[in-house]
């Protein structure tokens, strides 16, 4: 059937008279939580074929993430896994050539994420602990990647209230072939935070850079942090996967493969104003004001004034013709 799947009407389908607690405990042993909408595990659907499941899995996870895909999630793959990808993508999403990338099919279910927030945090759960799996295995493991797991099992469910606890149970061997250590993954976002305080909208490339001339700037203060200036710079060599998971602790990505903080380090009482023109800016590149005063309406249950707008739309986008046009986040200082 249908690729996605609204819970409301799976139940009145399925289950009208189940009470539904036993619905959830049924349904998330076959099926995952994609930006609200219920997905069949790919287990399920090619229980013969692990690299098929995979490929599904690594669409699966990224859209977890952002309805957005861009090409260069895809376009770096081996050619193989590329093909099998690319056909999941013509299932599950419309390309856009515009946007380089590919757009999920459906819509956030944002009925479901507001009325069950605590299925929606332990379905973020079970994804995060399968994803240094699926990433090692999509890009690493050409003739299966590491050895203790199995590709066609990387996303499952998991009893534990500990996120860490399912990561351990899930992903058994998630760290082989990983390059940055424990101590670096951890001390990277303190200095993402000062990348990010100088270059607000970032692509990757930018990142790198942007850590390595803070490794060189402090390296030279009497009063560095020696450890933050030597961590930085390795992360700056990291593959692409790994910075990106470290890079997804402090921000997130839109579409085009820039990146913007999480949160405003400066603005704290703009944050939730900053999280709708977030989700705005992740399907499109330029917005006008009653686009967002409209979605801000929706989301915070009230008007934004004129101080906060102006705040939270400076730090991402440039005025130009009536519009507000996403940074481009080529460098150049904000």
């Amino acid at each position: 059937g249908r690729p996605f799947h609204h819970f409301n009407t799976l139940k009145r389908h399925y289950a009208p008279d189940d009470p539904i607690e036993e619905v959830f405990e049924v349904l998330q042993k076959h099926a995952l939580l994609v930006q609200g909408l219920w997905v069949p595990k790919s287990s399920l659907l090619f229980p013969g074929d692990p690299s098929k499941s995979l490929a599904r899995d690594y669409v699966l996870l990224l859209f977890s993430k952002n309805p957005f895909i861009s090409y260069d999630k895809v376009n770096h793959l081996s050619t193989s896994r590329k093909e099998e990808v690319k056909g999941f993508l013509k299932i599950l999403a419309i390309e856009s050539p515009p946007l380089k990338g590919w757009k999920l099919k459906e819509n956030t279910d944002e009925n479901f994420k507001k009325e069950y927030p605590d299925i929606v945090k332990k379905q973020e759960q079970i994804w995060k602990a399968g994803e240094d799996n699926v990433t090692n295995h999509i890009w690493r493991g050409a003739k299966g990647g590491p050895s203790r797991t199995k590709p066609g099992t990387v996303i499952k469910s998991e009893k534990a209230g500990n996120s860490d606890k399912v990561a351990r149970k899930v992903a058994p061997g998630a760290h082989a072939g990983r390059t940055m250590s424990d101590e670096t993954r951890e001390t990277i976002p303190k200095a993402l935070k000062k990348v990010f305080q100088t270059y607000k909208v970032c692509s990757l490339q930018l990142i790198r850079k942007g850590l390595r001339d803070l490794a060189l700037s402090q390296s030279t203060l009497p009063k560095v942090d020696a450890r933050l200036v030597v961590k930085a710079a390795y992360g700056a060599d990291a593959p692409e996967h790994e910075l990106q998971d470290v890079v997804s602790q402090v921000a997130v990505e839109l579409h085009g493969g820039l990146f913007v903080m999480k949160s405003s380090q400066e603005n704290l009482e703009c944050d939730p104003l900053r999280e709708v023109v977030i989700n705005l800016l992740r399907v499109k590149d330029k917005l006008k004001k009653a686009e967002v005063t409209a979605a801000a309406q929706v989301s915070l249950k009230r008007d934004i004034t004129n101080n906060e707008y102006n705040k939270v739309m400076s730090d991402f986008c440039e005025y130009k013709g009536n519009w507000w046009v996403l940074k481009s986040g080529d460098g150049k200082p904000s």
